[in-house]
């Protein structure tokens, strides 16, 4: 235990927002438009499916990186209000969201901190769904994103969480290639139940690895449950179909182990 553990928390809050605020650009160009290949090929569609929205809903989305999955839900006439931590990476989702030339979206964007309830709070609402994909594990706690979500949600709004997979898909799991080309390949998992701070990339390209958190599954659905939120949906997600842009990320040959998972939460 550090001897000062309110400034370390709060070193570690300042590392997560700068390593972003520093790759801004970088991811940037790596999503592009539509987010990369894991993005637009699993998890958005997942995230959509488990929404069920109608034309003309109102979404806040949490940790929307350059705006993505905002403009995808716009395009489809819903109202987003999309927010993240980083004003470098939000001041890209307003460029790209800005260039749209096929059909105006109704999507605007604002500097929030999801580990800060009033934060939240303070987005408006009420919201008939919100979302956050891929974002959890940058955030140092849960609890507050849940409670402000469950704050600003209509009752029986909804909440669907994307994440990586926290039983096969943290720092605690190793590859296994197969020799025989006719053998599945697999992994290893050696740490999963204890909560840790870890460092990773998403890219190999990537210069600076990020922060990231670790939590069991019991842990993030405990944090929902206390915020009064109930949970109604779930789907486990594999990798890509197609051969992925970095090769070392090896989940698109592994088919039948779930990579990351969608949670659908609703407030009663």
């Amino acid at each position: 235990m550090p001897s000062d553990p309110e400034a370390y928390l709060a070193d570690l809050k300042r590392q997560v927002l700068d390593s972003w605020e520093s790759g801004a650009d970088f991811f940037d160009e790596r999503w592009g438009d539509q987010g990369d290949e894991f993005h637009h090929g699993v998890f958005a569609p997942a995230a959509e499916r488990m929404l069920g929205l109608e034309h003309g809903a109102r979404v806040l989305e949490l940790a929307c990186g350059n705006g993505g999955f905002a403009r995808r839900l716009g395009r489809q006439g819903i109202q987003v209000l999309a927010t993240d931590l980083s004003p470098a990476l939000i001041a890209h989702a307003e460029r790209r969201t800005e260039t749209i030339a096929d059909q105006p979206v109704d999507v605007s964007y604002q500097v929030v901190d999801a580990t800060v309830e009033r934060e939240i709070v303070n987005c408006g609402g009420p919201f008939d769904a919100a979302a956050c994909i891929m974002g959890a594990m940058s955030m140092l706690t849960l609890r507050p994103m849940f409670g402000g979500v469950w704050r600003v949600l209509k009752p029986r709004g909804i909440f669907v969480l994307v994440t990586l997979h926290p039983s096969f898909a943290t720092s605690g799991y190793k590859f296994v290639k197969s020799e025989n080309e006719d053998e599945p390949h697999g992994l290893t998992v050696s740490r999963y139940l204890s909560r840790y701070v870890t460092h990773g990339v998403t890219n190999s390209a990537q210069n600076e690895p990020q922060i990231y958190f670790h939590r069991p599954m019991h842990e993030l659905l405990t944090d929902a449950f206390a915020s009064g939120l109930v949970l109604d949906g779930m789907e486990e997600l594999p990798a890509p179909e197609q051969p992925m842009e970095d090769s070392r990320l090896m989940w698109n040959v592994l088919p039948d182990i779930p990579m990351a998972v969608a949670l659908r939460f609703r407030r009663p």
